[in-house]
């Protein structure tokens, strides 16, 4: 669905997936190579390249994939691929990070709630779940 926002659209061989993580926006391009024997050439090409040295490979050889999805094989658009590049890029949002901080606050106040609730409640074991 993401794909449809880009134009010009995005070529169907690049997987983009944008994501939070520890108050950072991630995202993570993949270039995919089809794992099919006998295929029909298709939109998932090995000529392209996110780094652009397909030229070094044809002449020196292709080098190990370096990545840590190297070797597996996933469905994508119903057909079985390779990742043959990834990129991670990382932004740390200043929003986010106040807003991973107040949620910090707020969840240490309410266990200290939780924990005075329990002392007022008579309950034991207060002091080893603190």
């Amino acid at each position: 669905m993401l794909r449809q926002m880009f134009d010009p659209p995005l070529p169907p061989h690049l997987s983009f997936h944008l994501s939070i993580t520890d108050s950072a926006l991630v995202l993570l391009l993949r270039t995919l190579e089809s794992t099919a024997l006998n295929h029909t050439p298709t939109a998932f090409s090995s000529d392209i390249s996110l780094t652009g040295f397909s030229l070094r490979d044809r002449i020196f050889g292709s080098r190990a994939p370096t990545h840590d999805e190297a070797g597996s094989l996933f469905q994508w658009h119903g057909e079985e691929v390779s990742v043959k590049e990834k990129v991670r890029v990382e932004s740390q949002d200043p929003s986010l990070m106040a807003v991973m901080a107040k949620l910090s606050a707020l969840e240490h106040e309410v266990m200290r709630c939780v924990a005075a609730l329990r002392v007022l409640m008579g309950e034991e074991d207060t002091e080893s779940e603190a």
